[in-house]
C-alpha cells in the first residue's frame, strides 16, 4: 500500500514552509557543548511523533542521559498519550506530555497544553528531529537556559547548541546518540540496544497471562508471539502468514502461535492460534519477552520487543534492515522478497531451537 494522498500533501506543505521559514532564520554561531553540565537538573525531550517505534527510539538517549546526570529530571514531550506512557516508568522521567493530535479541532487542549508547558523552566531542552515543523514550533514555545538540536540547514528557531551529526550510527533508534556530544564526553560503542526498564511487577503480570494462556497446550511448548499489522507497504498479507504458520506446524505441531490483536487486527488468523491483546504496552512488551520468540514485520511492536528483551525474528520486505532492524545478536531480521513462506518457516524452526 503506497502513502495516501493525504500524507503526500501533508509532506509537501512542510518543505514548503521549512524553504520559507529558513529564509528568514538570523544565523548565529551557537555553541558545541554544555560548560557547567553539572548545573543540568531538569531536562525536556521534545519528540512530538505518534509512532510507537519512533518514541521507543528515544530510550537508548534517557538511559545514556540518566549515567551522564543520574540527578536530573527528564520531562518528554510526544505526540500520542499511548505510546508517551512506555516511557513514564524511565530512570528519572517525571512528566510525558502528549500533545494534541488534532490541535486546530481541540484549542481548549492546545491551549492547556502550551500553559502547562511554558508554565516549566528547564535547564536544557532538545529537540531530537531537527528541521520538524512541529518539534521546532514546540521549541519555541519552552522556556529553557540552553535549547541544543542537531545542525539542519532549514532549521528556523533560535538554539544555544547544535551538534553535527557525523553518521556514527545506522540504526534509528541509535541516532539520536549523537546528542551526547552535548557533555563532552565519549559515545556509547558496546552494547547498544533499545531498553524500556520494566519493573518486576510487570514481568510478573506478563507471565500470569502467559500462563493462563496456554496452560492447556502441550507441555512446554514452543511459543511465538505473534503481530501481523505494519504501515503502507511494509505489511505482510495474512495469506503469507496463514502459509508460515502451516509450514511451522509441519516441522513441530505443537509449537503455539499468540497472535497479537489491536484495533486494526481485530481476528486472529486462524482458529489453532491463541490470541492475545493488551492496552498497557508496558505489559504488552513484558509478554513479548516471556514468549519463546517475538515475530513481526517492520513495525512499532517489533522495537516494543526488542525494549523489553523479546528474542525477535523481523520479516522486512520494504525498509532497510540496518536502519530498522532488531538491535542484539540474539536477534534476526530477514529480508523475505527472495524467500517463500516455507524458507522463513524453517529459519523460524531453527531460531526456536537456537533458544532452548
Amino acid at each position: 500500500m503506497k502513502k495516501p494522498l493525504h500524507i503526500l500533501f501533508r509532506q509537501r506543505v512542510r518543505e514548503i514552509f521549512y524553504s520559507i521559514a529558513s529564509f528568514f532564520r538570523i544565523k548565529i554561531e551557537k555553541e558545541t557543548q554544555i560548560d557547567k553540565k553539572e548545573e543540568i537538573q531538569k531536562i525536556l525531550i521534545i519528540r512530538p511523533n505518534y509512532r510507537i517505534g519512533n518514541i521507543i527510539f528515544l530510550t537508548p538517549l534517557i538511559n545514556e542521559i540518566y549515567k551522564e546526570l543520574p540527578n536530573a529530571q527528564i520531562d518528554i514531550i510526544v505526540g500520542m498519550k499511548l505510546a508517551g506512557d512506555i516511557l513514564k516508568e524511565m530512570p528519572n522521567v517525571q512528566n510525558v506530555y502528549a500533545i494534541p493530535r488534532r490541535l486546530l479541532r481541540q484549542p481548549l487542549a492546545l491551549y492547556r497544553f502550551i500553559k502547562d508547558i511554558r508554565s516549566q523552566n528547564y535547564d536544557l531542552a532538545i529537540n531530537i528531529t531537527a528541521g520538524s515543523v512541529s518539534s521546532e514550533i514546540v521549541t519555541s514555545l519552552v522556556n529553557a537556559k540552553y535549547k541544543a538540536s542537531f545542525e539542519h540547514q532549514k532549521s528556523f528557531i533560535s538554539l544555544t547548541h547544535i551538534v553535527k551529526r557525523e553518521g556514527l550510527y545506522t540504526h534509528a533508534g541509535l541516532k539520536s546518540l549523537e546528542l551526547m556530544k552535548l557533555f563532552g564526553n565519549d559515545l556509547p560503542k558496546d552494547n547498544l540496544k533499545l531498553d524500556l526498564k520494566l519493573k518486576e511487577d510487570e514481568k510478573i503480570k506478563a507471565k500470569n497471562d502467559f500462563i493462563l494462556l496456554v496452560k492447556e497446550r502441550a507441555t512446554n511448548p514452543y511459543t511465538i508471539s505473534l503481530f501481523r499489522n505494519a504501515r503502507f507497504d511494509k505489511k505482510i498479507e495474512d495469506s503469507w502468514w496463514k502459509e508460515w504458520h502451516k509450514e511451522l506446524l509441519v516441522l513441530d505441531s505443537s509449537i503455539v502461535i499468540i497472535d497479537i490483536l489491536s484495533p486494526d487486527i481485530t481476528q486472529k488468523l486462524n482458529e489453532n492460534v491463541l490470541e492475545y491483546a493488551n492496552k498497557n504496552l508496558r505489559i504488552l512488551g513484558a509478554f513479548f519477552a516471556t514468549c519463546d520468540l517475538y515475530v513481526s514485520a517492520d513495525t512499532g511492536p517489533l522495537h516494543l520487543a526488542g525494549a523489553s528483551g523479546a528474542t525477535s525474528m523481523a520479516f522486512f520486505n520494504k525498509t532497510s534492515k540496518e536502519k530498522f532492524g532488531t538491535l542484539g545478536e540474539e536477534n534476526l531480521t530477514l529480508d523475505i522478497n527472495t524467500l517463500t513462506p516455507k524458507d522463513v518457516a524453517l529459519q523460524t524452526y531453527k531460531k526456536l531451537q537456537e533458544i532452548r
